[in-house]
């Protein structure tokens, strides 16, 4: 992307995960933290284990959001969860848990990732209200479940956003650029005018790519995704990087 295009964009759009917040714990060891309190014992199970029955779960899941044609925001209610946790269970041979003990170990889930599970990371407050003083619209388009609003606000932030959309339905979710243009909707920018940034380069390169927006990857998670980065992505280590980039839109 040349120079003369970094500085027609208007608007610089983001992703959450291991983009400008980071996790307290993997997904795994998340599970693992439900599951005991809801009085499941996983602690048996190895990390390769459990980690098929996840991975086996998750498989059921998209396959079971397609067929269902469920909403876009599916999956915001612990009840949703119901055949996908069994399916884990069932993965594990343990067949025998009742389904209120999965639904208490849904509803943990949801309370941890609401509560301590992520925060932002070092300078991600700071390049947002920097960016946001310079004149960008900005915003978010992440690839969850559960609506951020609510975390965006207890980190000092969503005043400085102007669109915010979140999926984890297949379909609406990234790869798909869905979010990305009804984001580009919202604020009145056309597509070709945003930045997206986020950390893997199939969801979020390739979401920013069929969206034609200006994709900016972030390797400060996973250093490994810069080598898979197709040719016009912008790669930058730490969020505060933008700041060299963007120094203003177009008047």
């Amino acid at each position: 992307m040349s120079a003369v295009n970094l500085s027609n964009i208007r608007a610089i759009l983001f992703d959450l995960h291991h983009t400008i917040t980071k996790t307290r714990v993997g997904m795994m060891e998340l599970t693992r933290e439900a599951a005991e309190k809801a009085g499941i014992d996983f602690s048996k199970f190895s990390d390769e284990q459990l980690g098929k029955a996840i991975q086996n779960a998750d498989k059921f899941m998209k396959e079971f959001q397609i067929e269902n044609r469920v909403d876009i925001h599916w999956g915001g209610e612990a009840e949703d969860w119901s055949e996908v946790n069994r399916v884990l269970a069932n993965e594990l041979d343990l067949d025998n848990i009742p389904d209120e003990t999965l639904l208490q170990m849904e509803k943990h889930w949801k309370h941890i990732m609401a509560t301590n599970w992520e925060s932002l990371v070092e300078d991600a407050k700071e390049t947002l209200e920097e960016l946001h003083r310079k004149g960008y619209i900005l915003g978010i388009c992440t690839r969850r479940h559960d609506d951020p609003e609510h975390l965006l606000e207890e980190w000092g932030i969503r005043h400085l956003l102007s669109t915010v959309h979140y999926s984890g339905v297949p379909g609406y979710a990234k790869p798909s650029p869905f979010t990305l243009l009804k984001a580009a909707e919202d604020i009145g920018i056309n597509p070709k005018l945003c930045a997206y940034v986020g950390n893997y380069v199939d969801a979020d390169v390739g979401a920013s790519r069929s969206a034609e927006m200006l994709p900016i990857l972030t390797t400060w998670s996973d250093e490994k995704e810069k080598d898979l980065a197709p040719e016009g992505t912008i790669v930058i280590d730490q969020i505060k990087e933008l700041l060299d980039l963007f120094e203003g839109p177009p008047n």
